[in-house]
């Protein structure tokens, strides 16, 4: 019980830190670790659904969401542009993709309005309560199961069980025989969470266990992220060229050359994540 707390609290300081100065500048940095931030704490709200059904988890995590989409159009603004120059610069290509880079910075700044409105009204104390609920949910953990075994050692179990749950979700999607583009999608949500939560339970594990279990999820997602990354980008280029109120483009041929580019960074990702998905042992640690 004091390990969870001491996670949530230490979400709690740094969701309240950060929307402090996103709340003001909604810079790139607070942005994303805003919404890491939230990532977490979901991920422990949503165990502690798995851990005890006495645990009102929509009712949670709701208010805590409506920040994380609230800060949504900024983050992805943000990123494409990132991701974009660093691309262009990185390979090299000569181009001018002002359109595409006009039309980010537009989304980012209309993101922001309407973050900063929604910062105005978002009350915080709703983190604080949502801990006093978990505490009444894990308190109730005694109510049932084995009544030999301590409230520690059953929520230890419940949390392991449910740690296991994630990984053979992971594992049917491991053995089908072709996975699509929408599995993808999921995988990558579905390793950030299994890591998350790995990360809340480290204690439960060998720190031999943990690492090697933490470092396999991470080299499965990262390359996830940069698939994701570039779809989205490609998807707005194509966007961009096909919107006639855009048109003449001030260099049409730059678009093809970056699309063209951007299908085989896509590609190279896509293979680097199968080729470690397929290595992946979700078995080891238990």
């Amino acid at each position: 019980m004091q390990e969870f707390k001491d996670y949530y609290i230490s979400r709690e300081t740094e969701i309240t830190k950060h929307f402090s100065i996103a709340s003001e500048s909604a810079n790139e940095y607070s942005i994303h670790e805003l919404r890491v931030e939230i990532k977490k704490i979901r991920a422990f709200l949503e165990l502690i659904k798995g851990i005890t059904p006495y645990f009102d988890l929509r009712k949670a995590y709701q208010p805590i969401k409506k920040m994380f989409k609230a800060a949504a159009p900024i983050r992805d603004a943000q990123v494409l542009q990132t991701m974009t120059r660093e691309y262009i610069s990185e390979v090299g290509l000569d181009v001018n993709l002002s359109e595409y880079f006009n039309l980010l910075k537009q989304k980012e700044m209309a993101g922001k309005r309407e973050f900063f409105k929604f910062c105005k009204k978002f009350n915080l104390s709703v983190l604080p309560k949502n801990w006093s609920a978990v505490e009444s949910a894990l308190a109730a953990v005694a109510k049932y199961g084995d009544s030999l075994k301590s409230d520690e050692d059953k929520i230890s179990q419940y949390s392991k069980d449910y740690l296991k749950t994630l990984f053979d979700l992971l594992d049917g999607f491991r053995n089908k025989s072709v996975l699509e583009e929408k599995d993808f999608h999921d995988i990558r949500i579905l390793c950030k969470k299994s890591r998350y939560t790995l990360e809340i339970l480290s204690s439960l594990f060998s720190p031999e266990s943990f690492e090697l279990m933490n470092k396999n999820l991470k080299i499965v997602h990262q390359p996830l992220g940069q698939w994701h990354d570039t779809d989205a980008a490609i998807t707005l280029l194509n966007q961009v060229l096909a919107d006639k109120t855009l048109k003449p483009l001030f260099s049409e041929s730059s678009y093809n050359d970056t699309l063209q580019s951007f299908q085989v960074r896509k590609q190279h990702f896509n293979d680097l994540f199968l080729g470690r998905f397929k290595t992946l042992n979700l078995k080891e640690i238990f």
